[in-house]
């Protein structure tokens, strides 16, 4: 009997037959799924091991800028051409450092020094009571005073800012100025006037003029503010070199804030200054080189190129800025009044010569990505010093403090034309009450010269 004879038969055999047909069907769906689980779980090792590199890769940055703000930290404060200690330290000799990067990104421990609540920092040049008392302000902010000879100068504030080159970080200050004039009294100082205009300085009957007068000539007129400001600013210079080596320092020991200018002597620009002691000044040793007139022309180009960038500025917010180059690698900014003593590379292996303040300097490139060091050329220099012509290099905070130097030179010009305008003087031009800066507002320390005196 066949199974087509029995119906329960039938129905049992396809039962079984939809059951083979059931299998066959969920073999390839249950290996499509293990497929699947497969590729998810590769796909979920591959984010977290994405997830792992982007970590590592975060905690490497952070470990970089952390190593850079350490490095930055390090490098806060440049150096200055001469041995830096505090005067509560051990006595040591006084001596012209090398201009080396290296050496000047050093940034030495604070020494409380007692002349102001935060730490004090002396440098003194030789055995003459030149040299600097800097005090931090606030972070960022310092104020350093400034002697020559004795005699107290001034105060500068300076801000201090990173850049980040060759893979390191670079620390430099720029100059903050206590003043800033309208924009327009920037415009007539670099306008010409209409007529020519002769000055009388009234130098001659200040002390310095009669040892230092003859090294460089006035202009017989002056045709423009620029030139006016040019004569002030070699004449200034004049008056500190004398200050520091041929006149006689105050008998008191300190100065007082009030009274630094009178321990600073006449200004340059001063007509009503006291005659001169009976007695003939003394001779210095070493006097600065005589300024020719080549010279005269680039310190006028370079005091241009200064007062165009003041006018720019003047049309921005008063504030302090972060900036990205160093004021003394700009493309304009090439030719520098050296304005402490410093040794260079001499152009033999090992040996170096000696910048002395009043020689001067033309940049003649970038920074080397070898030695951090600045190509320069001597263009003037006085007796004993690098001999003119020579090709040497140089560090970016010297150059750059002979930068800060002349900027704040050239804002002391401006403030001596503008109090100077009138029948006598200059032409009367607009703009010529300034905003006052708070930041940039500093008065020497009054026991500088203390202080200046024990850096033994």
């Amino acid at each position: 009997m066949s199974s087509s004879d029995h119906p329960a038969g039938a129905a049992f055999a396809l039962l079984a037959l939809a059951s083979l047909a059931s299998l066959a069907a969920a073999a390839p769906v249950h290996g499509h799924g293990e497929e699947l689980a497969r590729r998810t779980e590769e796909r979920r090792t591959s984010e977290e091991r994405r997830t792992s590199e982007v970590r590592r890769t975060s905690e490497a940055r952070r470990t970089t800028e952390a190593r850079r703000t350490t490095e930055a930290r390090r490098l806060a404060e440049p150096r200055y051409p001469a041995t830096r200690q505090s005067y509560r330290a051990a006595p040591a000799q006084r001596r012209v450092e090398r201009s080396d990067p290296r050496v000047s990104a050093r940034r030495p421990a604070p020494v409380d020094a007692g002349l102001a609540v935060s730490p004090v920092r002396v440098v003194r040049y030789g055995n003459s009571l030149t040299g600097t008392v800097e005090r931090s302000i606030r972070p960022g902010l310092v104020s350093r005073t400034f002697v020559s000879g004795g005699h107290v100068l001034y105060a500068h504030v300076y801000q201090r800012q990173l850049w980040y080159q060759f893979g390191r970080a670079i620390s430099y200050e720029t100059f903050v100025p206590a003043v800033r004039y309208p924009r327009v009294y920037y415009s007539w100082a670099l306008t010409a006037w209409a007529h020519p205009v002769s000055y009388a300085w009234g130098w001659e009957v200040q002390p310095w003029y009669a040892v230092y007068g003859s090294l460089f000539t006035p202009y017989p007129v002056y045709t423009s503010p620029d030139l006016w400001m040019t004569d002030y600013i070699i004449a200034q210079s004049m008056q500190t070199a004398w200050q520091a080596h041929g006149a006689a320092p105050p008998s008191e020991p300190a100065a007082t804030a009030a009274g630094s200018d009178a321990a600073a002597g006449a200004q340059p620009g001063d007509a009503g200054a006291a005659p001169p002691p009976a007695a003939e000044p003394p001779v210095p040793a070493g006097l600065p080189p005589p300024v020719t007139p080549q010279i005269k022309a680039q310190l006028n180009e370079q005091i241009k190129v200064q007062l165009q960038e003041q006018e720019t500025a003047a049309a921005m917010p008063l504030t302090l800025t972060t900036q990205s180059t160093p004021p003394a690698l700009r493309p304009s900014h090439v030719f520098f009044e050296v304005v402490q003593p410093l040794e260079v590379p001499s152009g033999t292996a090992n040996h170096y010569c000696a910048l002395s303040p009043n020689d001067y300097i033309k940049r003649t490139g970038g920074m080397s990505s070898e030695d951090w060091m600045i190509p320069v050329v001597v263009e003037l220099s006085g007796p004993g010093d690098c001999p003119q012509g020579l090709q040497t290099r140089i560090g970016l905070n010297d150059l750059n403090s002979m930068e800060n130097e002349q900027e704040a030179r050239v804002m002391e010009a401006m403030q001596a034309a503008s109090r100077s305008m009138g029948p006598n003087g200059p032409p009367s031009g607009p703009g010529v009450h300034p905003s006052l800066i708070a930041d940039g507002s500093a008065a020497p320390d009054g026991r500088v010269l203390d202080a200046i005196r024990q850096a033994q």
